[in-house]
């Protein structure tokens, strides 16, 4: 399939040679017919050929400085998103390493072995029991029991709730985001 951005600009090109066809055949005329002795009003055709392929050029070069504009504009925005994003990676472990130790916290205050956590954490990533109970060679019947175990810790109900407990904190209510905007 071809690229359309490609077949814009080849399309705009060939009409800017057409243009510019027009414009330098209605100069030569004028400058012919001009030299013939001929006057401005019998050349009324060729001046308004060159006037309107004149405009078209003028309206072209100012499109073209306002597209590169943009794109400089464009250019130093994705550097400086680039700049910021490398600064999130650069958190991101610490962050990670910040929330694991608050989790960490968590887990020893409902009391959860070590392997109800490492349920907890598979829960939490998205995974299946069935996958859960692959990862750490069980079986998926043991999966489901430790899951139970730590709902009963935790005082929730349902994985939905476990997960929404933790992440709870970190996401504002819809209605707050739309207040603040």
């Amino acid at each position: 399939m071809a690229d359309p951005s490609g077949l814009f600009r080849y399309r705009k090109a060939i009409f800017i040679v057409f243009v510019l066809i027009v414009f330098a055949t209605s100069v030569v005329e004028i400058f012919s017919e001009f030299r013939n002795g001929e006057t401005l009003a019998t050349m009324a055709d060729d001046l308004s050929g060159l006037i309107i392929s004149a405009v078209v050029l003028v309206g072209f070069a100012y499109e073209h400085r306002v597209q590169q504009k943009a794109l400089k504009d464009l250019g130093g925005q994705l550097s400086s998103a680039r700049g910021q994003l490398a600064k999130l990676d650069s958190r991101s472990p610490e962050l990670a390493g910040q929330y694991r130790a608050v989790m960490q916290k968590q887990f020893d205050a409902w009391s959860l072995t070590a392997s109800e956590q490492d349920v907890v954490i598979g829960m939490l990533k998205g995974l299946s029991f069935r996958e859960i109970a692959e990862l750490r060679q069980t079986r998926e019947k043991t999966v489901r029991q430790q899951a139970t175990a730590v709902y009963r810790k935790a005082g929730v109900g349902s994985r939905n709730e476990l997960t929404a407990w933790f992440f709870e904190d970190m996401l504002d209510p819809p209605s707050n985001r739309i207040n603040q905007s």
